[in-house]
């Protein structure tokens, strides 16, 4: 057996805290690092020390994915040990992006906000490049399976939330790690990402979540550690409270556009009118992976005027 110690760590963004584990076993392995900076980092530290534990201590780092609250400890903990870090293969183009993808990644938000009516200027989300160096860098795929604490975990690719997400399954006890695939404390946003390398147009992050969704409904999860918040059970009526606040979103865009044709940025506007700024991104996510739903039902139609997509109901 396993000794599984949650780690809360401050973050800056909405959520207010973070989790990391420690899984203490025949060996040491942490899951998730916090968010970058010293101060995250201290606070790391003096968490894994009153656990009596070191960072030289720990024998891998296994990313559930590659947002900066989870992964952003990585280059820190690498200036003291060199310790190996098990990511999915998704990671790899980000962990490996040039200045020119970065680029092409930037134009992509741009062109995402404008044809949802926003403005980039004051509502894109301010990146500059950073070369990622990490080290010891192991990628993982669908089904491998990895030893944390001298348990068997099986790796279960869950995109969505991000395209690099992952669940870490131990078959025997039904402990999981979940990261922000599955959370009970909110619902969790399906970001809009650029295309993936070698295709020219973005995923759908909503219809990818749903699938991930199903695919964890029929897995016998018990106890399940999230990336925020406590750990739980019953994991499916979890999954099945998610569904319906997403079908209640979508019955909110549907009475919003019969009143006329809207765009994403102006259903976002009526839906949130509380997101300001750079903020509205986070919205606009929301908005359009719904729509994006809505357009598989064959319920939404849309048009173009000038550089914004204008969507109404079919047939009106």
């Amino acid at each position: 057996m396993v000794e599984i110690v949650p780690i809360e760590l401050e973050t800056h963004f909405a959520e207010g805290t973070v989790n990391a584990f420690l899984v203490i076993g025949e060996t040491i392995t942490l899951i998730d690092t916090g968010n970058p900076g010293k101060e995250s980092f201290q606070q790391l530290k003096t968490k894994l020390h009153k656990n009596n534990i070191d960072f030289k201590d720990i024998d891998q780092i296994i990313l559930t994915h590659i947002h900066i609250d989870h992964a952003g400890g990585v280059p820190l903990i690498q200036n003291e040990v060199d310790v190996p870090i098990y990511v999915h293969e998704m990671a790899r183009c980000t962990l490996n992006a040039s200045f020119g993808d970065f680029e092409r990644d930037m134009s992509f938000f741009r062109q995402f906000m404008e044809q949802c009516g926003a403005d980039p200027l004051n509502h894109i989300v301010k990146r500059s490049f950073k070369e990622e160096k990490w080290r010891n860098v192991s990628y993982l795929k669908e089904g491998d399976m990895i030893q944390i604490g001298g348990q068997n975990f099986e790796v279960v690719y869950v995109p969505g939330h991000s395209q690099t997400d992952i669940l870490l399954w131990d078959k025997e006890t039904g402990d999981t790690f979940a990261g922000d695939h599955l959370v009970k404390a909110f619902s969790v946003n399906a970001f809009i990402e650029p295309p993936i390398p070698g295709t020219i147009t973005r995923t759908m992050p909503l219809l990818q979540y749903r699938r991930s969704l199903s695919k964890i409904s029929r897995l016998p999860l018990k106890r399940v550690y999230p990336g925020h918040g406590e750990s739980f059970s019953d994991h499916l009526s979890l999954i099945q409270q998610r569904l319906l606040e997403q079908e209640n979103r979508c019955e909110q865009i549907v009475n919003i556009l019969s009143r006329g044709a809207k765009s994403v940025f102006e259903i976002c506007t009526e839906m949130y009118p509380r997101l300001k700024d750079r903020m509205i991104f986070l919205g606009l996510s929301q908005i359009q992976g719904h729509i994006d739903l809505l357009e598989t039902r064959n319920l939404l139609a849309s048009e173009k005027r000038g550089s914004i997509l204008m969507y109404r109901l079919m047939n009106e």
